[in-house]
Formats: structure tokens, C-alpha cells, sequence
């Protein structure tokens, strides 16, 4: 799309959920919570019309993006700490202060949880994007999640993440399981508002699959998505979300347009224009791996795992030869490749 963000991989690090497992079993934490691990169907499960009508009037809501953040001592005095992006956060009761979120299950995070029953819950600040989305891809074991998120550890050995809208620091208060979300209660013990951060981060939820993908196209569409997550993954994300949402011939134009909106706003950051023919590059190739890989249930992350060719940074070389996809003629119109075809 944008020929600088194509032709060059991010530097980020792309975590990828390699450990997933389709069977899961019913057992106890070390601390007698009960910890339930379902097994998550495969097939699609067609939605009734009042589900339909809910997701409708849920997508007009309005929703904080937060992140809980939880940490525990292991065996070699070594601090483990996990975060994860969760979504309809609320107050729950005034006298006493109480919240409530909710996460998908089965989580590695609510197990965790269950044994510290200590966690901080983050308000992020609009530029904040890219934590929202950080938190929301499944950890690898033995990956610090952290490791390049700037934070601190408070006196109760809670990650702390810096310069975000507001935190809660709360105590477990209880546990429940409703349909496919575990939904947590917390007794706030203390809470810290940052007066000087941006304002809060909000999302419009489209499919409910991902509150990370949400804030992002949230962030893309209002112009605000900070600079430095406008990466190739970035551009890849934004197609695979408008094309599973209207299909290939109706998000061409929103994707088109959108990219070029977004770079008038970054003119000054922006080194090399739009490029019709990448762009059209790899709408198709998107759109491809999307009729082959369906599910609805599938993440981002598990898509690009399961279609890392998009992240090859040969990829447009194995149809184009340089001069003519930097061509002037290719940034202004599609032309079609002089290697090989598309099919």
C-alpha cells in the first residue's frame, strides 16, 4: 500500500500464538479456584436474529479500551507478568468501589489471576493504540510481554504501565462464567489519575472478535493512529479487517481512500506516496488468504501465522520487477505484474 511500509517488514517483534491446543480439561489452581478450559468449536455456529440485533446495538456503545495487568513470583524468584486487552469494563457498584471485565475463554491470564487475586486495570490514553493491541495477542510461554512496554513494579509487584489515562489497583473480588467470557469483579483499593495524558481511548466494536483490531480501525478512521504503528503489519491488518467486514469490492475503495487519508494527515512523515498497484497487490493477496482460511473465529495474529507469505518482504518481487512496480504509471493506476500472473 504505502510502498515504504510494503517493501520493508517492521522491526517489531510479531508475536505469534504457536501453542494453542484444541483440547482442553476441567481442573483446580493451586489456589482450589475452579478453573473450567472448554473446548472451542471449529464449526460456525449460525446466529439467531436477536443475536444479530445485539451485536447491532452494542456497535453504537461506546467502549473504554483497558488492560489488566497481573504479576507473580516463580520457583527461581523470577516475576512473572502477563497483561491482556479486555473488553466491557464498567463500574459496578459505588459503596464499595467495584469493577467489573470480562476475557474470552479459556485464558491463561484468568488462571493466573485466580493465584495472585491482586491486578491493576489501565485506561489507555488514545495514543495508546498499539498497548491495546500488544495485550490483545496470546503471550508465547516464557515471552515477556514487557519487555519493550515501558512500566514499573509497584509495592504489591504489580506492572505498572506508564502514562495512561487513569489506573485501578484492585483486589479480587469474585469470579463468574457466563457463556463464552469469564466475567471478573474487582474491589478497588486505589486508583491514580493522570491528568496530563491524552484523553481515554474509545472503541466501536464491529465484530466482537477483537478489541485490539477495534481500536486500531477506531484510531485509522479518526486519523489518530500514531505514526509509528502505520507498519507493513499495520497496512495488512487494516485490509484484512475492511475485506472480512464488506468483502474484496466493497473495501478496495474504503482501503484506497483510507491509506490515502491517513497519508495527507502524515504528509510530513511519510517518505514515499501511494502506490496503487501495491495497494491492489495486496488486496488481492488478502483477500485470497482470507477465502482460504474463513473461520470467523480466526485472529489476526493466527491469519498472518497461517499466511506468513504476506510478510515476506519478496513477495511483490516474484511478480513485479523493481522498475515497474516503483513506475510512475504503477503508483497512479493498477498495472499488472511482467513476472507472473495473479491467480
Amino acid at each position: 500500500m504505502v510502498t515504504s511500509s510494503f517493501l520493508r517488514l517492521t522491526a517489531s517483534v510479531i508475536f505469534w500464538n504457536r501453542n494453542r491446543c484444541n483440547c482442553f480439561i476441567k481442573r483446580a489452581c493451586s489456589t482450589n479456584h475452579p478453573v473450567e478450559y472448554v473446548e472451542k468449536s471449529k464449526s460456525h455456529v449460525v446466529e439467531t436474529e436477536a443475536e444479530k440485533k445485539f451485536k447491532y446495538v452494542m456497535s453504537k456503545v461506546p467502549q473504554p479500551v483497558v488492560v489488566v495487568t497481573t504479576a507473580k513470583e516463580s520457583n527461581d524468584d523470577q516475576l512473572i507478568k502477563r497483561g491482556v486487552t479486555c473488553s466491557s469494563f464498567t463500574s459496578v457498584s459505588l459503596k464499595p468501589p467495584i469493577i467489573s471485565f470480562c476475557m474470552n475463554r479459556p485464558s491463561r491470564m484468568h488462571d493466573l489471576l485466580l493465584q495472585t487475586e491482586l491486578f491493576a486495570v489501565h485506561v489507555l490514553a488514545k495514543d495508546q493504540v498499539d498497548y491495546g493491541i500488544h495485550f490483545s495477542k496470546a503471550s508465547l510461554n516464557g515471552k515477556n510481554q514487557f519487555e519493550e512496554i515501558p512500566h514499573i513494579i509497584n509495592k504489591q509487584n504489580l506492572p505498572i504501565i506508564e502514562n495512561t489515562s487513569a489506573v485501578l489497583l484492585c483486589n479480587y473480588h469474585s469470579v463468574t462464567t457466563i457463556g463464552d467470557h469469564h466475567v471478573w469483579y474487582g474491589l478497588v483499593r486505589n486508583a491514580v489519575v493522570n491528568n496530563q495524558s491524552e484523553e481515554a481511548l474509545l472503541y466501536y466494536s464491529r465484530s466482537f472478535h477483537s478489541i485490539g483490531d477495534e481500536a486500531f480501525m477506531q484510531a485509522f478512521e479518526n486519523k489518530t493512529l500514531p505514526f509509528k504503528d502505520w507498519t507493513h503489519e499495520g497496512h495488512l491488518r487494516l485490509a484484512w479487517n475492511y475485506i472480512r467486514l464488506y468483502g474484496k469490492e466493497k473495501a478496495t475503495p474504503l482501503i484506497r481512500e483510507g491509506i490515502q487519508r491517513y497519508n495527507e494527515e502524515n504528509k510530513d512523515k511519510i517518505k514515499h506516496g501511494y502506490n496503487e498497484t501495491i495497494t491492489q497487490f495486496y488486496i488481492f493477496h488478502v483477500s485470497e488468504a482470507i477465502n482460504r482460511y474463513g473461520h470467523p473465529d480466526i485472529t489476526f495474529e493466527e491469519f498472518l501465522r497461517l499466511n506468513s507469505h504476506l510478510i515476506d518482504p519478496q513477495l511483490p518481487f516474484k511478480y513485479y520487477s523493481l522498475g515497474v512496480i516503483q513506475s510512475s504509471h504503477a503508483k497512479e493506476t493498477f498495472v499488472a505484474p511482467d513476472k507472473q500472473t495473479l491467480v
